[in-house]
């Protein structure tokens, strides 16, 4: 009777084991992958931040348009930011991704109205705009004296 109980146990254990299993196999294959990974350059170099691309599909009937995001990772730390530059086209849907590594700060565009939450050290946010003017614009942390002390870098609409 033991041997049965044992058999049966281990069977149940089975069934659950290959349920879980195949959750987690589904989410994974039912999550699509629509970035590249972002090139993370160093604060003292001034290159070209590679964006992530997300895409999106409209949900109007009447407009079967795809929009591309272009997503930048922007890490703010004591009177810098990391890229300190990042390009885009006239008309991109631009995404910025705020991460505060060190600090009490914020990222701020005027010309954009863009501006996230001050944020702690460790905390994330994001805002998006359409860059819809040609330039280069300053961002900068709108913290204190921050701005003034060099936290401070460029965006460049062509």
């Amino acid at each position: 009777m033991q041997k049965n109980n044992l058999v049966s146990a281990l069977v149940v254990i089975a069934i659950v084991l290959g349920g879980v299993g195949l959750i987690i196999y589904s989410k994974r294959v039912s999550t699509p992958v629509t970035t590249q990974e972002i090139a993370k350059t160093d604060t003292n170099t001034v290159t070209e931040q590679p964006a992530k691309e997300e895409t999106t599909q409209s949900t109007n009937t009447n407009m079967n348009e795809e929009t591309v995001i272009k997503v930048f990772e922007i890490e703010g730390k004591p009177f810098a930011f990391s890229p300190s530059e990042i390009k885009v086209k006239k008309g991109d849907k631009v995404k910025i991704i705020f991460k505060n590594m060190e600090g009490f700060h914020d990222f701020v565009i005027d010309e954009f109205a863009v501006r996230t939450k001050q944020i702690q050290a460790g905390q994330t946010d994001s805002v998006d705009f359409i860059a819809d003017k040609t330039g280069t614009f300053e961002y900068y942390c709108s913290v204190g004296t921050h701005r003034q002390q060099g936290m401070v870098g460029k965006l460049i609409v062509e």
